[in-house]
């Protein structure tokens, strides 16, 4: 090992790290995630991340038998290293990477990992919230060299296994190549789209069972007079109020309404305005005016159809109105149940 070290350090002296291998260069990178999380307060993204490089370099190769070793290590500082760098936007802040060492083997081929610690802004999209996932895009390449002086591939490196105990999981790290002209330059640049998912199975079992608990009150109170309607109609409006509320404290601002809140509020409405047919359904019954000849016509038709009985004990004047009222009713609910149903059909 002795001789060795003294043959690399011999080839290292005759080593010029500020002139390029023969160009172009291939360089084969592969992002190595080690953690990735959601700061939904900053919206930002914070990922720490291992960068392999491996390229070739003939400059620094040696026969094998002769020298007793395929492979070591080597200061990184001493070899010429590619300029690859983030190119979204984001803040790097990498450690001394040239502290860190490279290996080397002795066909030539080096590998050297660059230390990420980058915090990245993110467009939010809780349409899904709270099972949403949150897709940040993480770009590499060289700002100095061409296409012609260095082309940078992915890699098809083994991944470490990420085993994440926070509050977002990470589902999937996929790599793309593609090619950037940046004024009249052609460069290659790598592109990495990593996946997160939330963890928060209370707040989807919240959010469910909240949800449910405020239609069933809404269609519960459709089978009742309309008399009776306005306190299930004002407990579902109330149950579907304070998870609105409550989840505007936990929600952060994004680009994206929650399909959980959107089903709320439209429950909310929906309550409020079964809540005031009700009143305009009773206030039609009490009419004591004489009805217009249109109204008993309507009535009369309608009654061929569905039956509406007025109550008990009505004066004549009065059973025409009160057969409106239920007619009504009856156009109102079919209206409010189909507004339920509709919407159950988009956001579901």
């Amino acid at each position: 090992m002795s001789s060795f070290a003294t043959q690399l350090d011999t080839l290292l002296a005759e080593y010029d790290r500020e002139i390029m291998p023969a160009t172009p260069v291939q360089i084969k990178a592969a992002l190595d995630v080690r953690h990735a999380a959601v700061y939904e307060r900053t919206a930002t993204v914070r990922l720490l991340a291992d960068l392999h490089l491996s390229w070739e370099d003939k400059r620094i190769s040696w026969n094998a038998t002769e020298w007793g070793c395929d492979s070591s290590l080597a200061s990184a500082d001493r070899l010429w290293l590619p300029d690859v760098g983030i190119l979204s936007v984001g803040t790097l802040e990498s450690e001394d990477d040239n502290n860190l060492r490279a290996r080397l083997s002795n066909d030539g081929r080096i590998s050297w990992i660059l230390r990420l610690d980058i915090s990245s802004p993110i467009t939010l999209q809780l349409t899904n919230w709270p099972r949403d996932q949150q897709v940040v895009f993480f770009k590499f390449g060289s700002r100095s060299h061409s296409t012609d002086e260095m082309q940078l591939q992915i890699s098809d490196l083994q991944h470490a296994t990420v085993f994440e105990s926070g509050a977002w999981e990470l589902l999937r790290v996929r790599g793309t190549e593609a090619s950037w002209d940046g004024s009249g330059v052609e460069r290659r640049v790598v592109t990495w789209s990593v996946t997160l998912q939330r963890r928060a199975a209370a707040h989807a079992l919240a959010a469910t069972t909240v949800f449910t608990a405020s239609v069933l009150l809404l269609i519960a109170a459709t089978f009742l007079p309309p008399a009776t309607r306005l306190p299930l109609c004002a407990a579902s409006a109330t149950t579907a109020s304070l998870w609105l509320i409550s989840a505007l404290v936990r929600i952060p601002g994004a680009s994206s309404v929650p399909r959980a809140m959107s089903l709320l509020s439209t429950t909310c409405v929906c309550a409020g305005v079964a809540a005031a047919c009700s009143a305009m359904v009773i206030r039609v019954a009490r009419c004591t005016e004489p009805p217009p000849q249109v109204l008993r016509s309507l009535v009369t038709a309608a009654s061929n159809i569905i039956k509406l009985t007025p109550p008990e004990g009505s004066q004549a004047e009065c059973s025409a109105w009160a057969a409106a009222a239920k007619l009504l009713d009856y156009l109102l609910l079919a209206l409010l149940l189909f507004t339920l149903t509709v919407v159950v059909c988009i956001y579901l």
